[in-house]
């Protein structure tokens, strides 16, 4: 009889975890097409906009992407819209394909298929944006890694990768150098510690190997760009015109969205009204994030206990040092996005590649860490586990209520249907 219930409950178990997978795979196939949809004219000028920031009117940062864009669409004619679709798609299947096949065996594949990693840029709307791109990118470098320890590789060609790769991402968005570098950084110096290196030269060393890309970080800050160069950026569009759907956008005399925050100060970027703002006059801003951050951690560490949590609490909090002086930007939703998701490819290579009995002698070695633990507890039960991956929303930016309800798995749903319903009705 105890037998019995045991399968009865084994079979609940595998539905459950099985009907989960199905509905967010669901939602990423019909989600997509509601993404390219939503942005296919240059007046998306944050999602479009950010792909065709150029070198028009000379080094910028975040130009490298635009500029190939520029070069394929005049030399063969080719819509800038068609191919920001296809870098989008071809990044988000790359990085799908990654994620699942790295991290597969250390986290809840609903997890990983969810709106806090691959579903993420889809429900938030993001998709047409550079974050799915940049992230795989840094998977790309641990995949150097991995492939110079195993022997796949030599050292030269692993850091001749590793720089190809942390610098196409910073031309393209200068944030990698903030989050990226300091854990690809912390890689190379233990690799070079593992070689019974001094302390001294694993860090010399380490920096040595990035010069390269800590150089075009620089320059990305040097010349950030200007308003003359955005206005500049946006007439070498006009060019094409032809080619390129608009709604009168392109039309104008002056940019707007990615391509003019080119031209833009910092009082214009930065969140100084973040601490005072409220939703409904109820929705603390701050605490809303704060709390979306706490629970997508406890997400992260898992459902039950097991070898890998106390290294993954530590992976993760790691990783959200990198990323803090991202979340004085507005786009607290796509950082959150980009922090786990390379949080998870960060631990799963630490785990494949040093061990995790490695890993669990550091931590424990670390003085704050039964207070983290205690702080960020993991989840006890599946049900509530399921409940919070199903019902969290992660708006990419300006938490409020009804963002909030459409970028959960639930209402993204209904989003879909009422998407394909009218496409159906006018038919």
């Amino acid at each position: 009889m105890k037998s019995l219930i045991k399968q009865i409950q084994f079979l609940k178990f595998s539905f459950s975890n099985i009907s989960f997978e199905k509905f967010y795979i669901t939602l990423i196939i019909f989600g997509i097409p509601l993404n390219l949809y939503k942005n296919r004219f240059y007046d998306n000028s944050w999602t479009i906009g950010e792909w065709l920031i150029s070198y028009g009117g000379g080094f910028v940062r975040r130009g490298l992407v635009g500029e190939i864009i520029y070069y394929l669409s005049s030399k063969f004619f080719i819509s800038p819209i068609l191919i920001v679709w296809l870098i989008s798609f071809i990044s988000l299947l790359l990085l799908i394909i990654l994620v699942l096949n790295f991290c597969k065996n250390y986290f809840e594949k609903s997890f990983l298929l969810s709106q806090i990693i691959i579903l993420a840029p889809i429900s938030g709307d993001y998709f047409v944006r550079k974050d799915s791109f940049l992230i795989l990118l840094y998977g790309l470098c641990l995949l150097a890694f991995k492939g110079y320890y195993v022997k796949d590789i030599s050292k030269i060609t692993c850091i001749f990768l590793v720089n190809i790769f942390s610098i196409v991402a910073i031309l393209s968005h200068e944030s990698f150098g903030i989050w990226g570098l300091p854990s690809l950084f912390l890689i190379i110096y233990l690799f070079e510690r593992l070689e019974k290196k001094n302390i001294f030269k694993s860090i010399l060393f380490s920096i040595l190997i990035f010069i390269p890309s800590i150089i075009s970080f620089i320059l990305c800050w040097i010349f950030k760009g200007n308003l003359d160069q955005s206005i500049l950026i946006h007439n070498s569009w006009q060019s094409l015109k032809d080619i390129l759907p608009t709604l009168g956008a392109l039309n104008l005399s002056n940019p707007s969205g990615a391509i003019a925050a080119i031209g833009w100060g910092t009082s214009q970027v930065y969140t100084n009204t973040l601490l005072s703002q409220f939703n409904l006059f109820i929705f603390w801003h701050p605490g809303a994030w704060l709390l979306t951050i706490f629970c997508v951690i406890r997400l992260f560490i898992g459902k039950y206990k097991n070898i890998y949590q106390s290294s993954k609490r530590f992976v993760v909090c790691f990783q959200l040092i990198a990323f803090l002086p991202m979340f004085l930007f507005v786009d607290i939703g796509r950082w959150i996005f980009m922090w786990i998701t390379s949080s998870a490819l960060l631990f799963s290579f630490f785990i494949q590649v040093f061990g995790i009995q490695n890993i669990q002698f550091q931590i424990q070695r670390f003085k704050g860490r039964k207070f983290i633990e205690k702080l960020i507890p993991r989840f006890s039960s599946l049900k509530n586990y399921n409940l919070v991956l199903l019902f969290l929303g992660i708006p990419h930016c300006c938490w409020s209520v009804g963002r909030y309800l459409v970028s959960n798995p639930i209402g993204f749903t209904v989003k879909n249907i009422i998407f394909y319903f009218r496409i159906l009705l006018n038919l």
